[in-house]
């Protein structure tokens, strides 16, 4: 018998045996249950200082949609192709066979863009002068003589930049096209690749120019490509200006008087016409709605007929009309109308809503987005605080808008921290 161990007898003449093994089985019971309490005290302890997740957003507003409604009619050219929009606010469409044909003095466009943009001016300036040589005179002859669009001048005359301009897009001078062609780059090889370099760099893949003028057949585009152009070109206050003018006088010239007889009609203001065996009318409208000032833009290319140009005009008349009652104020959010839910951890979903009602300058079928940006931490925050912005979009137009809670966000609680792993 091992020492330590011993027999007692008890009642009856049985005995029972109780030593070392059953105390070290209690004292393993009792360090058991200790080891255990301590595991549940640290891990209580881990789950009440660990991060707990951020509440998740979920939208209830379409990311992208489009303003609800019948989409507004333009009086497109019945043969022709076309595009129109309402700058600064969006495209309202294109129409026809859209196809590369020839833009004709609408290539001016570009030449004044790219002459303004080495040669800034201000509206009221006049820039650099230059002096006419009997190469720019010899121009002349040649343009004329090839009954081309020209515009009077004689060797030694001196004019500005801005008179330059003048002739360029009032009379639809071909000769000044080339004239500032060679002042701008040094020859009018050099000119063209800057011209097809700058219609590349805007992403215009349709648009290839052969020449400053538009003379020649390869100087190419669509309505869409154009219509950016023409953007550009009326959003520049001294082109739009010029645009604008339906008669400037020169020195040896005398008198011009704008080819666009359509100024004054329709609220026209601007912006330049085309003409060879096909008519092209680039044309802007002044519109008002309210207080406010917008211009509409339409672009109509490859019109035929026995008077094309005269045709284009037409065209552009009763686009321009049509557009005077396209744009409208719309309220596209509202202040309080929901756009999402927190959904935070133990308490119901949390409405996210518009901090400010939001009016724009729109209509029906205009594309609009809504992208939410919420707070890193929002545990903490009061009822009605700023949770996050949103960027909204209508068209081109964009707005940041603050984004509020309805309820407080408060931090998860110890018993969902305790039972949430």
């Amino acid at each position: 018998m091992a020492r330590g161990d011993q027999w007692v007898s008890t009642r009856g003449g049985r005995r029972s045996y109780s030593g070392r093994n059953s105390t070290m089985l209690a004292r393993r019971l009792i360090v058991g249950v200790l080891i255990l309490i301590l595991i549940a005290g640290l891990v209580s302890i881990v789950q009440l200082v660990r991060g707990v997740p951020s509440p998740k957003y979920t939208a209830s507003l379409a990311s992208s949609s489009k303003i609800p409604g019948t989409p507004p009619t333009v009086a497109w050219p019945a043969h022709a192709e076309a595009a129109a929009e309402i700058l600064g606010v969006g495209l309202l469409g294109q129409h026809g066979y859209l196809h590369e044909t020839e833009i004709a003095s609408v290539a001016k466009m570009t030449t004044a863009l790219l002459t303004l943009k080495a040669h800034p001016l201000s509206l009221g300036q006049s820039g650099p002068s230059l002096t006419m040589t009997p190469q720019d005179y010899q121009i002349y002859v040649n343009d004329k003589n090839a009954n081309d669009s020209v515009g009077a001048i004689k060797v030694g005359e001196v004019l500005s930049e801005e008179q330059l301009l003048e002739m360029l897009l009032i009379p639809s001078a071909d000769n000044i096209a080339t004239v500032l062609a060679n002042w701008d780059a040094g020859s009018v090889s050099r000119f063209v690749t800057q011209m097809n370099n700058y219609a590349a760099s805007l992403g215009l893949h349709h648009t290839h120019y052969g020449d400053p003028s538009g003379v020649t057949p390869s100087t190419l585009s669509i309505p869409r490509d154009q219509l950016k152009i023409e953007a550009l070109f009326m959003s520049n206050p001294v082109l739009a200006n010029i645009a604008a003018m339906p008669q400037a006088t020169l020195p040896v010239a005398g008198t011009v008087y704008n080819v666009n007889y359509a100024l004054g009609h329709d609220n026209i203001v601007g912006a330049k016409t085309g003409s060879i065996l096909t008519g092209s009318f680039a044309m802007a409208t002044q519109i008002k709605l309210g207080q406010t000032n917008l211009l509409g833009l339409g672009t109509i290319l490859d019109v035929g007929g026995v008077q094309p140009l005269i045709g284009a005009l037409h065209d552009g008349e009763r686009m321009a009309q049509s557009l005077q009652t396209i744009p409208r104020q719309l309220t596209v959010l509202r202040k309080g109308q929901i756009v999402g839910y927190l959904d935070v951890p133990g308490a119901s979903p949390d409405p996210v809503v518009a901090g400010e009602t939001v009016t724009e300058i729109g209509w029906p079928g205009l594309s609009e987005s809504f992208t939410p940006t919420l707070a890193k931490s929002v545990y903490g925050l009061p009822a009605g605080a700023k949770v996050g912005t949103a960027t909204l979009t209508v068209g081109e137009q964009l707005k940041i808008v603050p984004l509020k809670v309805t309820n407080a966000v408060a931090h998860p609680s110890i018993v969902w921290r305790l039972t949430h792993f």
